[in-house]
């Protein structure tokens, strides 16, 4: 299960088991893995958390304070003529669903491992579990948290010149996905052999890559549009430390060619990866497609532009305690927050809408 996971992630993992078991329960939580993260002080995941102000030990409180238990697991099958120990851990459902979604978080990011700070974008997308509800009552915005995460994430990996690019992020995250729905598939087909119990016809690799495109590419997108948006962010800090504050035209022409130059990259990865990668289609995007993935792409780039710059004016009201600028600030900051959610679902429509019904490549 914890397959991919990096040394640090393991140890997270750990920590969480020993914390479950300290607190006396048998069913490992959400919520031991975010009191694991928060007293991981050299992770990127618990420098988030305290800036947010979840301590461990505010995590604690509110775990003892929570209904115990809130979280279940499938019952485990018993092995016959075998002694389970006394205190054998089982994951939650939600533990479970947040280990997936962790590593789906590494793949939008085109990294070859999870990360804790992944465990952490995980545990906010699993809304119903008790790590984001114990979020929810200490006041933590979880999509300032998010925010949060790719801001550092960013600072991290300019830092080292280490980020992947977009054209890199997607194969590597596609393919991993593609690699691992095939496994599934073999794994089913072996079982069959085995068993000899006939399936039904199972989908061949062309498929498999066609689901994997219109199930994915969009989250991908998503990510990786606010990512790129990040590190160009800290690629500026950077200039201005070394020649002092830059124009605010001069900033702004580069944020408005970047975005042109991140719809071209976009472009230009679609047609890579249909055409030489799968050559999965007969027939590649025309212009008017093109165009309707590249709009999409350009406003999601502004909407996280304007994000950004709303988040540093809250910041600068924070600290001039400016509480009618505050509330002014944070009402837009919702309205930004809405409408990226609305750019996710019309670029989810958008590919299905230019690759659905498309005829596969013989």
């Amino acid at each position: 299960m914890l397959k991919g996971f990096s040394e640090a992630a393991l140890k997270v993992i750990e920590a969480a088991k020993a914390e479950c078991r300290r607190l006396k329960g048998q069913v490992l939580g959400t919520d031991d893995i975010l009191l694991a993260l928060s007293r991981d002080e050299d992770g990127i995941a618990a420098q988030v958390l305290c800036s947010m102000g979840v301590s461990p030990q505010k995590v604690l409180a509110e775990m003892e304070r929570l209904t115990p238990g809130m979280e279940t697991s499938a019952p485990q099958p018993e092995t016959p003529g075998i002694v389970e120990p006394e205190h054998e851990l089982v994951f939650s459902d939600a533990a479970i669903e947040t280990i997936g979604r962790a590593r789906d978080q590494s793949r939008y990011f085109g990294h070859k491992e999870v990360l804790p700070e992944h465990i952490l974008l995980a545990i906010a997308d699993v809304t119903g579990g008790a790590a984001a509800r114990i979020l929810e009552e200490l006041g933590s915005n979880l999509g300032f948290l998010r925010r949060q995460i790719m801001f550092l994430m960013a600072r991290q990996y300019s830092a080292r010149q280490a980020a992947p690019s977009l054209r890199a992020a997607l194969v590597r995250g596609l393919s991993d996905l593609i690699d691992h729905n095939l496994d599934a598939v073999r794994a089913l087909e072996n079982l069959s052999v085995r068993s000899g119990t006939q399936l039904r016809k199972l989908p061949d690799r062309k498929q498999i890559v066609y689901m994997v495109f219109l199930g994915y590419m969009p989250d991908l997108l998503c990510t990786q549009v606010a990512f790129q948006r990040h590190l160009l962010q800290e690629s500026l800090r950077k200039m201005e430390e070394r020649t002092g504050p830059l124009d605010r035209e001069i900033t702004a022409t580069i944020v408005s060619t970047s975005a042109q130059h991140l719809r071209l990259e976009v472009r230009a990865t679609v047609e890579y990866l249909w055409s030489n990668e799968y050559r999965l289609f007969e027939q590649v995007l025309n212009e008017a497609e093109h165009d309707l993935i590249g709009s999409v792409i350009e406003d999601l780039w502004w909407a996280h532009s304007e994000e950004m710059a709303i988040h540093e004016l809250f910041d600068e009201a924070m600290v001039d305690h400016r509480r009618k600028q505050l509330m002014t600030l944070q009402k837009r900051r919702l309205e930004i927050s809405q409408r990226l959610d609305k750019l996710k679902t019309r670029l989810e429509e958008t590919i299905q809408q230019c690759f659905t019904g498309r005829s596969l490549s013989a």
